[in-house]
């Protein structure tokens, strides 16, 4: 069933009323076509066509996710006004709500994958050409069908495989960009890491992106290689003539303005460079070891670092032990000097002691003969003041004696007196009466 004698519109409708009966050269003719563009009012009825998506079931799926929770519906929210900010339809409410709930319930359908923001500009051109149910059923296609999804695993896997094998094409088809690269310090993961996650519509205008995603529902991942390889060979003078910093900025921004916006010769070019399915299966599989060899050297590298993370504790332990040490032995080796400094106190007082110890050996030596001799010189002199004594005490008992005797004779003269003072005192008393009767 050959369509070569068919106009464009009567090939369209013949996809979109046959499309399952189409013959393998019926395909090359519709590569050909797609270079072209598949007609703007078409693209909603014919790329679900091309992705070959089944209907069953899906419908009642895509409403029951809608219904559940999911833990990245901020993150949606957050990045839905950045997500085609330029773009009528994405800054109305209706375009946001479409654009969230697709990506919402692609996360709770692919719970491995979640979200990041890439998922949003997938789903925003297919959301320009038909209802979300069904951008959600041909998201599911892009991401299973045409392997997108390991570009949003967690760990990119697939993803960096790919930057891998479009660096190794880089160098086969443009080894003077491929070795500007290197000298400049560039790396594809710096300007080609959007292209394969968001399928170009990061920063390329939307028209352009349709063009794109026209071929890749055709040709899949592969189209990527060849556009990212035709947008560089074009750009190849311009490219060596710049350094570092404005080399990035261009490689992001700047790489579709050389066209002047004929897009045709972009993607015409694109399928003039040939990349042979073996030397992609032989990058991967070069990734592949690489990647063992590094996973194995970061096993090794984590499992030296463990062991240095111990050592390290070990060490802060053992140095804080020796901090410890550091400051009991300061503190022992001051109560070390202090002892020594009272040690040296007590010899100077035990050597004074000893020399007084010795002089009063001399003194007790020398005390017993002095004390002797003190002792009967004290007595020689008690026994002189004793026999004075002892001769005064005799002379005062004499004079005792001759004091009593004398005290006798003087009371008994005083009585004597007495008797005759009375006796002189009669008398003078009869004289007085004697007086008195004259």
């Amino acid at each position: 069933m050959l369509c070569f004698h068919l106009t464009p519109l009567e090939f369209w409708s013949k996809v979109i009323s046959d499309y399952e009966r189409f013959t393998q050269s019926e395909l090359k003719l519709l590569s050909f076509q797609v270079q072209h563009g598949i007609p703007a009012a078409l693209r909603g009825t014919i790329w679900p066509l091309l992705t070959r998506k089944s209907d069953l079931e899906l419908q009642d799926l895509y409403i029951d996710l809608l219904k559940q929770d999911s833990v990245y519906e901020k993150a949606i929210t957050r990045d839905l006004h950045r997500t085609f900010p330029h773009h009528s339809f994405f800054q109305t409410s209706e375009g946001q709500e479409a654009l969230f709930n697709v990506v919402k319930a692609y996360s709770i359908y692919d719970s491995e994958v979640g979200y990041c923001q890439g998922l949003s500009f997938v789903a925003g051109p297919l959301l320009l050409h038909m209802p979300e149910e069904e951008a959600f059923f041909v998201l599911v296609q892009l991401m299973h069908k045409y392997k997108l999804r390991g570009h949003y695993t967690p760990q990119l896997d697939l993803l960096r495989q790919r930057l891998f094998q479009f660096d190794g094409l880089l160098q086969d088809h443009l080894p003077h960009i491929h070795r500007h690269f290197d000298e400049q310090g560039v790396r594809s993961n710096m300007y080609a890491s959007q292209w394969f996650l968001t399928l170009f519509a990061y920063k390329f205008p939307l028209d352009v992106v349709f063009r794109i995603y026209d071929i890749f529902f055709i040709e899949g991942v592969n189209c990527l290689f060849r556009i990212g390889l035709a947008l560089l060979s074009k750009n190849q003078s311009i490219i060596l003539s710049l350094d570092f910093d404005n080399l990035v900025t261009y490689l992001k921004d700047d790489m579709l303005s050389i066209y002047n916006e004929n897009i045709t010769g972009l993607l015409s070019e694109s399928f003039n460079i040939k990349i042979a399915e073996r030397r992609l299966n032989r990058l991967a599989k070069e990734y592949q070891v690489q990647t063992a060899k590094a996973d194995t050297e970061a096993l090794q590298l984590a499992s030296l670092r463990k062991k240095n993370r111990v050592l390290s504790e070990s060490f802060q332990r053992v140095k804080a032990e020796n901090e410890h040490l550091k400051k009991e032995h300061a503190l022992v080796a001051e109560e070390l000097l202090q002892k020594k400094l009272e040690l040296v106190s007590v010899r100077d007082e035990n050597e004074a002691l000893k020399q007084q110890v010795k002089e009063l050996q001399k003194m007790l030596e020398v005390i017993p003969s002095q004390i002797e001799s003190q002792m009967q010189a004290d007595m020689d002199t008690l026994c002189v003041k004793n026999r004075t004594l002892n001769e005064q005490n005799a002379q005062l008992q004499d004079q005792l004696a001759d004091i009593e005797k004398l005290a006798i004779e003087m009371k008994i003269k005083y009585a004597h007196s007495e008797i005759e003072r009375e006796a002189l005192k009669q008398k003078l008393n009869d004289l007085k009466r004697w007086m008195k009767n004259v």
